[in-house]
């Protein structure tokens, strides 16, 4: 099993808005996924506060992989399909035996949109087999949940490089591509993010020392499509190293994005859109 981070970083996580979990259930500190546990209830009260769930009506569906080679990337995109009007609020997405069960927390502005089909990508860190969840809530209050099962392992505590230094060198390079669609009457656009980023989780070691790394991630995005709010992301360590980011929003004037992003070390990066194919 990992280690509990030991880092100022790696306890600050912990107390995040995106990790309110743990405050909410009375934990100082992650604890070990047991594979006979049904961590729901727990994650259930503390991230939804017990609120009704209504779970598998098809407002909101989970594309990912039942078994993934690689637990350090495993790709997932949650849509919301077209017959489903109206604004969203929030999606939250939950890995039930991570360190970290919240993987990310959205919540949509007015630029987000209202019709098509919308979706949100992402590759995340998958520590052992595991229930993941996406949890939509719509602008009625109600929340609408499907899941699935991912069988991998070792996710957080894996490393893209054998020496951190290399896993952080270029860090903050940043690209952010729009993408319209093929017909000028579909409502939405594309947008890609993508942020050279280590994304140290507080669970991996330095192979040169033997130490635990000290976690430094991507925690705030805030996304605006021609100056309005598309989304802003509450992120943690359960999101792969080098964030990417493929999302859905409303068709505007200009459909010029503008990203900013922040890490657990305050570092704040910012980049514009480049027209798809640049």
């Amino acid at each position: 099993m990992p280690r509990q981070p030991k880092s100022r970083l790696g306890r600050k996580y912990l107390t995040s808005a995106a990790l309110a979990l743990f405050l909410a259930a009375g934990l100082a500190a992650p604890v070990p996924a047991r594979a006979d546990v049904d961590d729901w209830p727990m994650l259930h009260a503390a991230v939804f506060h017990n609120r009704d769930i209504i779970e598998g009506d098809g407002v909101v569906i989970l594309d990912a992989p039942a078994q993934a080679d690689d637990g350090a990337l495993v790709p997932i995109t949650v849509r919301v399909p077209p017959e489903v009007k109206g604004p969203l609020k929030s999606l939250t997405i939950v890995l039930d035996k991570n360190p970290v069960p919240v993987v990310a927390q959205l919540h949509f502005g007015p630029a987000a949109g209202e019709g098509g089909e919308r979706r949100f990508s992402t590759r995340i860190r998958v520590d052992s087999f595991s229930h993941i969840r996406a949890v939509v809530e719509t602008a009625d209050g109600k929340l609408h949940m499907t899941k699935g099962f991912i069988a991998a392992a070792g996710g957080c505590a894996a490393m893209n490089a054998k020496d951190p230094t290399a896993e952080a060198e270029g860090m903050g390079k940043m690209i952010v591509k729009t993408f319209p669609p093929a017909l000028d009457t579909t409502p939405i656009w594309q947008g890609q993010v993508m942020l050279k980023h280590p994304n140290f989780s507080g669970y991996q070691i330095n192979p040169n020392t033997g130490e635990l790394i000290e976690a430094r991630f991507l925690e705030k995005m805030v996304v605006k499509r021609d100056g309005e709010l598309v989304f802003t992301l509450d992120g943690t360590p359960s999101i792969s190293a080098n964030p990417n980011f493929r999302f859905t929003f409303g068709r505007g004037e200009h459909n010029d994005l503008d990203v900013t992003m922040t890490d657990t070390d305050g570092t704040v990066f910012q980049a514009q859109s480049k027209p798809s194919g640049s």
